[in-house]
């Protein structure tokens, strides 16, 4: 990497860092730190968390997964977009009428009411060993990337990764859930930019026409959306991405704090929606840019032959972004991977860190004042923080970004999603089968896991088993009315 483009790179995290800084809550409040309760509304409040919830989950992973994917394997990622629609339909006209009638302060108050503490406790325990170990494959996906462009050595690995880690822990610690909210929204706009630069500047530079393009990807196969084999041990199949990934991303919208937080932050339930909407919109937009670089980035090496390109399909960005692109124009594409990785960096911190305050601390003890759970709060961000980034050191023995994403979110997704349907119907379970149903479908989750089965399916199975357990338990433990009948 040329010196230029690591200035702009550093001047990006020095700028972003004082942004999260400056926009920092005013009140050492708990509630506000966390959840900032209605202080998102009117148009602005609503644009700023709908992007935010975009680029929460569309992170460093989902930029390098989708481009790699449709590289190595071309259009069948992009199936995936179909899920986002049905988490709409669901989230708007059964989920957030339901979950904001309660008017909770904290994201699980509506577990511990329903089923009890003791399964809000595992819950939260659930959703923060998904988020740490995400978040260890969310620091390692753009360090890969920085080391493949720079062309640096594996010696630079932990300097890289303790850079991303600690300078977005560091904005979290001080600004909290606003923060994260307006530097999310930022940063999603500049990962949609530089995505779209780098799409525009390969069709500019492939000297063929865009009905040549289209030829020649059709003539290879790239644009075969569907493949409805029945194989489950095949990743990019209609099904497996479909239900997978439908499972996923409702589970995420539905069940995970990340996503929680976002709508307490709404003045309203309507403006919480329309957050949403604006949240799909981004999102998809975003898979159609990420599909289309790496389809062109195929066109590109078949008409640009080169020896030296990775076999990884994870590193073909990177090696591109460093041998095809100007000087300073990389190092504003490196800032763009880092945007990704570092506003869904903040959201997890923050989110775990309410996690640990509001379910543990706040459960066991003395009772805190809102001040002192506040500077609690502050604390938990810092070593969350720092226990993540170290998390990254791990990843690689994970395999491909895409299977270790699938493994850590799939066997907790599951059964988090099953238990806030069941905390929303009006079926009668005890919170004891609720959490012996959670622990079946992680444990079942964990055999898909380490089996030939694509890991896409982990978070369906695990799904499946969580909510039919509890279901069939109460069925076959209901007792009769005094008329014999059930």
């Amino acid at each position: 990497m040329r010196l230029i483009d690591i200035a702009v790179v550093v001047i990006y995290l020095a700028v972003v860092v004082a942004v999260g800084i400056a926009s920092r809550g005013r009140k050492k409040s708990a509630d506000e730190y966390f959840t900032a309760h209605g202080l998102f509304s009117g148009k602005l409040g609503t644009l700023l968390v709908g992007l935010s919830i975009a680029a929460t989950f569309f992170s460093g992973i989902s930029l390098i997964v989708y481009i790699s994917s449709a590289y190595s394997g071309g259009i069948q990622i992009a199936i995936g977009i179909v899920a986002l629609p049905v988490s709409w339909v669901v989230l708007q006209f059964w989920f957030l009428p339901r979950y904001l009638a309660g008017q909770w302060k904290h994201p699980y108050d509506i577990i511990e009411k329903r089923f009890g503490n003791p399964v809000r406790l595992t819950l939260s325990a659930m959703f923060a060993l998904m988020r740490i170990g995400w978040m260890g494959v969310l620091v390692y996906a753009p360090a890969m990337v920085i080391m493949g462009t720079a062309g640096l050595s594996d010696g630079w690995f932990w300097p890289i990764v303790l850079m991303i880690g600690l300078s977005s822990t560091a904005y979290t610690v001080i600004g909290g859930i606003r923060s994260v909210i307006i530097t999310d929204a930022i940063q999603f706009v500049i990962v949609s930019m530089g995505m779209l630069f780098i799409a525009f500047y390969i069709w500019a530079k492939l000297d063929i026409t865009t009905a040549q393009m289209v030829t020649e990807l059709g003539d290879a196969g790239r644009l075969e959306l569907f493949n409805f084999s029945l194989d489950p041990t095949l990743t990019f199949t209609f099904w497996a991405i479909l239900i997978g990934g439908g499972v996923s991303n409702v589970s995420a919208y539905l069940s995970d704090q990340m996503a929680l937080q976002r709508y307490l932050t709404s003045e309203t339930p309507k403006e919480a929606t329309r957050s949403f909407v604006i949240n799909i919109l981004g999102a998809m937009g975003v898979v159609v840019i990420l599909v289309s670089v790496g389809l062109l980035l195929w066109l590109w090496y078949q008409h640009h032959p080169d020896p030296a390109i990775p076999t990884e399909p994870d590193k073909v960005i990177s090696y591109f972004i460093a041998k095809e692109l100007p000087v300073g124009v990389a190092g504003l594409l490196i800032a763009a991977i880092l945007a990704a990785t570092m506003s869904s960096m903040t959201s997890g911190v923050n989110a775990l860190a309410s996690a640990f305050t509001n379910d543990w601390v706040a459960r066991f003890g003395r009772v805190r004042t809102s001040e002192e759970n506040y500077q609690v709060g502050r604390w938990a961000s810092f070593g969350i923080g720092v226990f993540a980034t170290g998390m990254a050191g791990f990843v690689a023995q994970m395999g491909t970004i895409l299977n270790a994403s699938n493994v850590v979110m799939g066997l907790f997704l599951g059964p988090m999603l099953a238990c806030m349907i069941l905390a929303l119907v009006k079926i009668q379970v005890s919170g004891r089968v609720v959490l012996f149903g959670m622990v079946c479908g992680t444990l079942i989750g964990g055999l898909v896991a380490f089996s030939p089965v694509s890991k896409l399916w982990v978070s369906p199975v695990a799904f499946v088993f969580s909510i039919l357990v509890p279901l069939l338990m109460a069925l076959a433990f209901r007792k009769p009315t005094r008329e014999g009948k059930f």
